[in-house]
């Protein structure tokens, strides 16, 4: 009977989509059981795709008790698996995607204990074989980006024509709450015995899902100032701003290194880092003004400066155009310009779907499993990219799709 739960649960997952795959098989079953309970899997698994209420689904699913109903989703909302939304009078629930969602909101509180260890250790083991399981399944991907990254405003220069949606000042001013968490990556590394020493509560939430964060203790609420300041520190810290790719609005902003970040790391890990995500600019050498100190060859995460006959060169296809070598050139010889065929990001999350659901491909046979090959059954067929196995040697790399980070 749980087993048939379980099962189900994965397929129901399967229709949120996200980044990461919901495949029925062992290290799959061993974390959504730690997850959910029976009860809770019994529950998400009749939930619709859009947000119910108590009532609302209780009649759906026939258990005529809206209060048994409400007891169960709540306990959810409190564990991270589900997002609560106040929308009048009535509260609404929706069933979270595995990753972006449940991964994030399981690390996001910064907690250390064995629970959270023991979840950290789950979600590893499942990353370590989902995209390889994926690929050996033929599960179709999406080759449009699911993140873009923001540049350091403060290095685009004057003249240069700056769309709002380029401009991280835009969206905290526009929003009506702000929330700050701890990077949920960072944590997950430091819970496995891999720490970072870049900072850790820097994650910013944007919107309804900040008030979420804040009510349900995951984060805690900050004032556009001190988001401001947040950013500020982490790109004097290296880190780059990643978010979702769209331009009406973002959910979140991700200051990321390339060491732990999920993101960053399958970015850099593609063959051509500007496909999987950039900003709307690049990174211009001004060959003439180089001195040849290096420092924006060890400030750039992508690998994309190197020196060559003590002047850096830029390799064009790397760069995601952050701007943070150019905040540390000391003779101002690197300067962002405009990236040539930039593309604009998609307006809304619909858009986004539709982009992504137009741009799925199903897999050549060379990526395919081999006969006798150990293979997971996949539950989900569209799925975004982003990184998993970090052991063993990465599969190739699909246009545009970064394969998942190296070896450790």
């Amino acid at each position: 009977m749980a087993e048939a739960i379980y099962e189900k649960l994965a397929e129901t997952l399967t229709l949120r989509g996200g980044a990461m795959p919901a495949l029925k098989c062992p290290e799959f079953f061993e974390l959504v059981q730690e997850l959910f309970t029976t009860e809770e899997a019994n529950l998400a698994a009749k939930m619709p795709l859009n947000p119910t209420t108590a009532e609302t689904l209780a009649r759906e699913i026939d258990t005529g008790d809206p209060k048994e109903v409400e007891r169960i989703l709540e306990s959810m909302a409190n564990k991270g698996l589900v997002i609560a939304r106040e929308r009048g009078e009535a509260r609404y629930y929706s069933l979270m995607a595995l990753l972006p969602g449940i991964f994030e909101m399981q690390f996001m509180k910064g907690e250390v204990s064995g629970r959270t260890k023991k979840l950290a250790r789950l979600f590893e083991d499942y990353f370590n074989v989902a995209p390889e399981r994926a690929v050996a399944n033929g599960v179709s991907l999406s080759t449009f980006p699911f993140a873009r990254v923001i540049s350091v405003e403060a290095e685009i220069p004057a003249g240069v024509e700056i769309h709002p949606y380029d401009r991280v000042s835009e969206y905290v001013s526009m929003a009506d709450y702000i929330a700050v968490s701890v990077c949920y990556c960072r944590h997950h590394g430091e819970l496995l015995g891999r720490p970072c020493d870049k900072p850790k509560e820097v994650c910013l939430i944007f919107g309804p899902q900040a008030r979420f964060v804040d009510e349900r203790g995951f984060g805690r609420l900050v004032s556009k100032e001190e988001a401001v300041e947040i950013l500020d520190r982490c790109e004097d810290a290296g880190l780059v701003h990643c978010s979702t790719n769209i331009s009406k609005y973002i959910d979140f902003i991700c200051n990321c290194c390339d060491c732990h970040c999920f993101i960053l790391q399958s970015i850099k890990n593609s063959a051509v880092p500007s496909m999987g995500a950039s900003s709307s600019f690049v990174t211009n050498v001004e060959e003439e003004e180089c001195i040849g100190c290096g420092d924006c060859v060890e400030r750039c995460q992508m690998d994309a400066l190197i020196m060559k006959d003590d002047i850096v060169v830029r390799d064009v296809l790397r760069c995601i155009g952050c701007g943070l070598c150019v905040s540390v050139c000391p003779t101002e010889a690197l300067r962002m310009e405009l990236r040539e065929a930039a593309l604009v990001p998609p307006f809304d999350r619909r858009e986004l779907r539709e982009a992504m659901v137009s741009s799925l491909r199903q897999l050549p046979p060379s990526h395919r499993p081999a006969a006798g090959q150990r293979s997971c059954s996949p539950a989900a067929v569209i799925h975004q990219p982003r990184p998993g196995s970090d052991r063993g040697e990465p599969p190739p790399a699909l246009p545009g799709i970064p394969p998942p980070p190296p070896p450790r």
